[in-house]
């Protein structure tokens, strides 16, 4: 069977290029996939190749509306107890207790999150919020479970741990449709409430980092921790090819992500002061836009660096290419932002630096060391140490061999775990392990079933149908 629902919060999204790269390979290997998505999206501010998928794309009903209620009633209706058994559900995943989990230090530095940021960053890592906003997912549950009965699709995956698959959780309780997924970065550390009734109902689980797979399986039996695999996102290394980074008299440094304090830009901004400060004449291009985007640009000009600071907001893959063709190294300072959970794991955007032969430096924080050995890929920093960053990021330029080296090295590793179509077919093998084969051994079973019913039935017949002999 190569027929499945791939269920997202939102699809297409600008910044997740790993979910859109996922599906176009996925698509090119033959699978029919019927894409969800939980929330609306839009042709604006999107990658060329993502447009046409949004006319694919089945968009659930909002919560109010009237589809999402005729769908609700009728189950109300026909199945009152099992309706209000889903409700039950959620309720006694979200109760069990969590196994006990890494605890992250907040930095004693003031936090950059502005007061609506702070706000979000509350309610979305609050557990009764959590609690109250998946009791709310009951449904879409529900009106999911009909148009995939309505299709005749016998498995659903789900992107983000978090409220897409609560849905096909509460999909296979409804309607006995298994369901996998994908565990990502912040929707398993920022509230693990949930996780371990997930894990294990589910097929199977993929996740992007080994320190994922890890904290998944610490937080389930040892069957379901088996389920478990490792499949990085992996790069199209077609797209980012090794280019000539010559270097000028001034050093280019870059960056790329989402404008949002995790991924530690207020570091970036103040090691370049730093190294300025020691004669450098750097600056620095962040690719991206956010919430943090007038922050950044105040903290450049408090540190005297408002020119050397080039925000350029969101670019295509095109212009993306370009950037990193130009740099001479590429830097992420990546933070974990502690009790609201938001944090990376491993950026794409390193590989993809690193992929195009430039030279980078990450911090310690999730997965980043699965991907960048320190000293022999590039460099890897303590995060939330600017003049760790910035000792870093002057040794590159001072020692321009070296650079070199790490860009060479740094391609290297991405060619051998990072290769997004070598990745997509691991892929393919766990989900025809897990999908293809156990729905063909179940058809077959089936038949074979029916057809031993069927010779039974014939042997009845046929003895009824006999003449009666009397000896």
């Amino acid at each position: 069977m190569r027929r499945l629902a791939y269920l997202f919060p939102a699809f297409p999204v600008l910044h997740q290029t790993f979910t859109l790269g996922e599906v176009l390979g996925l698509k090119r290997r033959g699978y029919d996939l019927r894409l969800i998505s939980l929330k609306g999206s839009s042709e604006d501010l999107q990658q060329e190749s993502a447009r046409p998928l949004i006319r694919e794309t089945l968009y659930a009903p909002k919560l109010a509306s009237k589809p999402m209620a005729v769908s609700f009633m009728r189950a109300l209706t026909r199945r009152p107890l099992d309706t209000l058994r889903l409700f039950g559900h959620v309720f006694s995943a979200w109760r069990q207790r969590d196994a006990e989990r890494r605890e992250v230090e907040e930095s004693a530095a003031p936090s950059t999150l502005g007061f609506g940021e702070r706000i979000l960053a509350v309610y979305h890592s609050n557990p009764v919020v959590y609690l109250a906003k998946s009791l709310m997912l009951v449904p879409y549950a529900i009106w999911l479970a009909e148009r995939l009965e309505e299709e005749g699709i016998e498995h659903v995956h789900s992107h983000w741990a978090t409220y897409p698959t609560t849905v096909a959780y509460l999909v296979r309780k409804w309607a006995g449709i298994p369901y996998s997924f994908t565990a990502h970065a912040y929707d398993i550390y920022m509230n693990s409430r949930m996780l371990p009734a997930k894990l294990e109902d589910a097929t199977f689980v993929v996740t992007c980092a080994d320190t994922n797979r890890r904290y998944l399986a610490s937080l389930c039996g040892p069957e379901a921790g088996e389920r478990v695999h490792l499949n990085y996102h992996g790069t199209d290394l077609g797209r980012f090819t090794p280019v000539d980074h010559s270097r000028g008299e001034a050093y280019r440094i870059m960056s790329c992500g989402w404008l949002k304090e995790y991924k530690g830009f207020h570091i970036l901004v103040e090691a370049l002061s730093m190294l300025v400060a020691r004669g450098i004449d750097a600056s620095v291009d962040i690719a991206g836009d956010g919430p943090q985007r007038a922050y950044l640009e105040r903290l450049a000009a408090e540190l005297g660096v408002a020119d050397r600071l080039r925000l350029h907001g969101y670019l295509e893959h095109g212009e993306l290419s370009r950037l990193y063709a130009s740099a001479d190294t590429f830097a992420l300072p990546s933070i974990v932002m502690g009790r609201y959970g938001r944090q990376d794991v491993i950026p794409n955007v390193l590989a993809e630096a690193m992929a195009t032969g430039v030279p980078v430096v990450g911090t310690d924080v999730g997965g980043v060391t699965e991907l960048v050995e320190d000293g022999v890929d590039g460099r890897v920093v303590p995060e939330r140490d600017p003049q760790a960053l910035a000792d870093a990021l002057e040794d590159l330029w001072r020692n321009p061999q070296r650079a070199q080296e790490f860009g060479r090295s740094g391609r290297r590793k991405v060619e051998s775990i990072w290769d997004r179509e070598n990745n997509l077919d691991e892929l393919c093998g766990i989900i025809n392990k897990n999908v293809a084969d156990r729905v063909e051994a179940g058809n077959s079973s089936l038949a074979s079933g029916a057809s031993n019913k069927a010779g039974q039935m014939m042997e009845a017949e046929g003895r009824a149908a006999s003449p009666i002999t009397v000896s």
